[in-house]
């Protein structure tokens, strides 16, 4: 089969690899589709200390099943269009108990630790496919919409602990498709004002077109006045940042007011990982702020129910499609900040 073979920071091959079979427990699927993430494009130019070259990157997956292995239960069907979840669990620890696979201090994941879909095949571990990471989804969805559930998965568990409420007033950094999804749930949750900041007008431009919310473009000083402003002088109940920009999260704090929750989803540079802030401001003030990472079963399934409706352009989300063989071009699209969500036609 063809695969993008990751050999090393910024190289990536499209060669012939041996093509998977399901053992045991494991399900193999054709792939579809494989979305291009933010940590995939990380790897590509930075590596990252669980992937180990030469491996195959991909997490955001669909496809349909191709094999099942001896002793896979749950109803899978070959041929059956499904999406799958990314972290395995060790099953042991006490998250894994708790089914926060995503917290357990030895979990394993798909497009890491195990080949991805950057691939025609990718082979489900009897691990995952025993947790229910082989998720079904209707046979009507396209593909480009079922590929936007793993990320937005996400978003909804960092959106768990915000809590937003009909009216809260409300805040993002960034207006990458994470941004944009938080923006969408935010206003499925009846938050008024959204504000969603950014410094890149080719982002806020979708902000504006879709309908998300007020874009604010905070490039250069006063990004806080700014904001301020956009939202008529108020401060903010909740405040999300999802861009990897450490003074967005000093300026979310300054934006939020008594009882403001604050979400540093995504994660900043681990060499210069360090914030001053003021805890004093958090005590008496009575802000929570809360970290988030990856997603749970439950998120998935609330994904793909969101993904189902049409009161958000999903559609639309998906700006680039590359196949396979044109990898490193989305790799350079996605590098640039270009459009929203670009995916890998692995057909």
């Amino acid at each position: 089969m063809k695969a993008a073979v990751y050999h090393g920071i910024r190289d990536v091959r499209v060669q012939y690899v041996p093509m998977p079979s399901a053992g045991p427990g494991e399900v193999v699927l054709r792939v579809l589709l494989c979305a291009v993430c933010g940590t995939d494009k990380r790897i590509f130019t930075h590596g990252q200390k669980n992937v180990v070259p030469p491996a195959i990157t991909g997490h955001e997956i669909v496809g349909t099943v191709h094999q099942i292995g001896p002793g896979v239960g749950g109803g899978l069907q070959v041929g059956q269009k499904v999406i799958v979840a990314t972290v395995v669990g060790c099953g042991r620890c006490v998250y894994c108990r708790r089914k926060q696979y995503n917290l357990c201090d030895s979990f394993t994941a798909l497009g890491y630790d195990y080949a991805g879909g950057f691939a025609e095949y990718v082979k489900i571990p009897a691990s995952a496919v025993a947790q229910g990471n082989v998720i079904a989804i209707p046979g009507s969805m396209s593909p480009e919409r079922a590929a936007l559930v793993e990320p937005l998965s996400c978003c909804l568990n960092g959106q768990e602990y915000l809590g937003a409420q009909p009216g809260d007033r409300a805040v993002i950094f960034g207006a990458g498709p994470i941004g944009l999804m938080h923006a969408g749930i935010l206003k499925a949750r009846g938050c008024q004002p959204l504000i969603v900041a950014d410094m890149v007008d080719e982002r806020l431009a979708y902000v504006r077109e879709f309908g998300l919310g007020l874009p604010v473009n905070t490039a250069g000083a006063e990004a806080v006045e700014r904001i301020l402003k956009a939202g008529g002088g108020e401060k903010f109940d909740v405040a999300v940042t999802a861009c990897a920009v450490k003074a967005a999260q000093a300026d979310a704090l300054r934006l939020v007011r008594k009882k403001g929750r604050i979400s540093f989803f995504a994660g900043i540079p681990k060499d210069d990982p360090i914030l001053g802030i003021d805890t004093n401001h958090i005590h008496y003030s009575e802000i929570s702020v809360f970290g988030c990472f990856a997603s749970n079963l439950q998120h998935y399934h609330q994904a793909l129910e969101m993904v189902s409706r049409d009161d958000l352009p999903w559609d639309r989300f998906v700006t680039h499609k590359f196949k396979l063989d044109d990898i490193l071009q989305a790799y350079a699209v996605v590098e640039a900040g270009q459009g929203i969500k670009t995916v890998i036609d692995c057909q």
